[in-house]
């Protein structure tokens, strides 16, 4: 028996690619840790090649993630992530990032209309490329996500003033 690793490839943008990269250990392919949501994800939906279906091929542009090995499961027969489950791996990741972004940078408060050293900052301390890009996404994404919390506050607000 073959204790090659298996693998799934993932098509993400460049940040956030970098980001999933830098956090999982710096290095491709990326083990998922135990106990986590990707990990989980991937136990529930791996299954076999259907008829007809190509396995995905190794792409450059691509993260390589290790399937892991699994008792119900093995890797050499359960190898092959439908297109929603990847989709849904691809959202998790995404949150996840959207969420340590929000608690480290909301942990300054609001960084007002400087705060393109801080996400520089936060981009070089997450193995992210300093791009003007990958700046412009990652601060859209912060704004969002601020908004979205000043719209959450006024609306606590509002209903600690309401009369009952």
């Amino acid at each position: 028996m073959s204790n090659d690793p298996y693998y799934i490839y993932l098509d993400l943008d460049p940040y956030l690619a970098q980001w999933f990269v830098h956090d999982s250990g710096g290095t491709q392919p990326v083990e998922l840790r135990k106990l986590s949501t990707e990990r989980r994800i991937l136990e529930v939906f791996l299954q076999k090649l259907p008829p007809g279906a190509k396995p995905d091929l190794k792409d450059d542009s691509k993260i390589e993630i290790v399937i892991p090995v699994s008792r119900t499961k093995p890797p050499k027969c359960y190898n092959y992530l439908p297109r929603r489950a990847k989709e849904e791996l691809k959202r998790c990741i995404r949150s996840r990032f959207v969420i340590q972004l929000w608690n480290d940078l909301h942990y300054h408060g609001y960084i007002g209309r400087r705060r393109d050293n801080l996400i520089y900052a936060w981009m070089d301390a997450h193995g992210i490329e300093l791009t003007e890009t990958n700046w412009n996404t990652i601060a859209k994404i912060y704004i969002r996500q601020y908004k979205n919390y000043l719209q959450r506050e006024q609306y606590k607000k509002k209903q600690k003033n309401s009369p009952k």
